[in-house]
């Protein structure tokens, strides 16, 4: 199974060529019931939308409501368990909370989280692909 990072997901399911190829052939054979973002995705990117740092085509419920509801991906709720994991990562991690509680999640459900982040790609506690 897989987690997609919010900006993978968003360019995921945007159909946009900025996905690298490993991770756009990882999300095609990757059975949609086996592909999840982690609930804190939906809250960035509601805040990237109202703050106008992503343009949408469609209003962004619209968008939402397509990305998340109809795409048939998993969306996996902040639990207590991934919240007291992202509060104890391993080794030294940023202190973003969105970032923070998607690795907890990878890391809590051992996923493979497709991420283009750089610190989180460097962060040797999660397994992360680009």
């Amino acid at each position: 199974m897989i987690l997609l990072d919010t900006h993978t997901w968003i360019w995921s399911h945007s159909a946009t060529k900025l996905l690298s190829d490993k991770v756009t052939k990882l999300v095609q054979t990757t059975p949609t019931d086996q592909r999840a973002i982690a609930s804190i995705s939906i809250w960035e990117f509601a805040m990237m939308a109202s703050k106008g740092r992503i343009a949408v085509k469609i209003d962004p419920r619209l968008w939402l409501e397509n990305a998340a509801s109809k795409s048939g991906l998993r969306i996996i709720d902040l639990t207590p368990d991934i919240a007291m994991e992202s509060c104890s990562l391993p080794g030294d991690f940023h202190r973003d909370p969105a970032d923070r509680i998607i690795v907890a999640t990878a890391r809590t459900h051992n996923l493979t989280l497709l991420t283009k982040d750089k610190k989180i790609l460097e962060y040797p506690h999660v397994k992360a692909v680009w």
